[in-house]
């Protein structure tokens, strides 16, 4: 899953339930592939609402099964109810109803809340809990059910959960990133996305943070570098993810075009609105302004010809 192998990882999920039905591991890892994926490819209008529906059923068997388990079981259990909870929250406010999110989030963090009394040294929950204090006391704050995030709170947190249990220090890796870039501090995100991909040189989650971050620095020379690299990974996953391509080919064009290179800006502009993509993904909103951007760009070179 961390190596976006997400129908391999599916796969194998799938086979392990196979013969356990009832293993609570495989239940909870088959929503946290799908939500990882869709959160990749930012395809939440597209594969959203069969995401929401998974984890619905998924939720309401484990919690079923937690009231046949005890002890650690049972915590763990509990733990990944939590983590459904806040992945359909977040699905739902991606989709833009954010009211029926922040109702998920809310509970979610219950469920957190619940897990760190009966263990409060679980980092894992650290996760959760960082996430909505950071995002109910900035984003969300004008929710007025929501009680009161901190964002000092959550920001502590998230500190505490990069030291989570393997695959949740990574999970906690990409969100404390986006904190950091909320609050401009792009060296030390820039530094967090690096410790990733000496890892894993391939994963584009990371290597678009460190991409977008170059161009947003003024550090453009490694924003074409980075940029190429995204474009480069892009192209050869299955499925294509058009919302990386997209943005690769923002991050060149938008570059060069800084950079004064205004030939390779415009010829960069003309490679990315030409990629053959699916009508639906052009919808969705960070392709449909990129896609503005690069459009401008080329419009820009014709009246100039003119």
């Amino acid at each position: 899953m961390v190596r976006q192998r997400y129908a391999e990882a599916t796969r194998e999920v799938v086979a392990v339930l196979q013969n356990n039905p009832e293993n609570i591991d495989a239940l909870y890892t088959l929503a946290a592939i799908e939500q990882t994926r869709i959160l990749d490819y930012e395809s939440y209008d597209i594969d959203g609402a069969r995401f929401l529906s998974l984890a619905d059923s998924l939720s309401e068997i484990l919690e079923k099964r937690q009231t046949t388990l005890r002890g650690g079981d049972s915590l763990r259990c509990l733990f990944y109810r939590a983590n459904i909870s806040g992945g359909i929250g977040l699905m739902h406010a991606k989709r833009g109803a954010w009211l029926e999110g922040a109702k998920f989030a809310i509970a979610s963090s219950a469920l957190y809340k619940r897990v760190k009394k009966a263990d409060p040294g679980h980092l894992g929950a650290e996760l959760g809990l960082g996430v909505f204090d950071y995002y109910f006391g900035t984003t969300l704050k004008w929710i007025p059910f929501a009680g009161n995030g901190s964002v000092e709170r959550g920001l502590e947190s998230m500190e505490l959960a990069l030291r989570a249990p393997f695959p949740f220090n990574h999970a906690a890796k990409s969100s404390y990133c986006w904190m950091l870039i909320d609050r401009k501090q792009y060296k030390k995100a820039d530094s967090l996305a690096h410790t990733v991909l000496r890892d894993i040189p391939t994963n584009t989650i990371f290597l678009r943070i460190r991409a977008l971050i170059a161009l947003w620095t003024g550090c453009y020379n490694d924003a074409l570098f980075l940029g190429n690299k995204l474009k480069n990974l892009s192209e050869k996953r299955a499925p294509v993810n058009w919302s990386d391509l997209i943005t690769s080919y923002y991050i060149i064009t938008s570059a060069h075009d800084i950079l004064g290179q205004k030939t390779e800006a415009v010829a960069a502009a003309e490679k990315g609105l030409a990629i053959p993509m699916p009508p639906e993904f052009k919808n969705m909103p960070n392709v449909k302004e990129h896609i503005r951007f690069l459009t401008e760009v080329k419009e820009k070179r014709n009246k100039r010809a003119k």
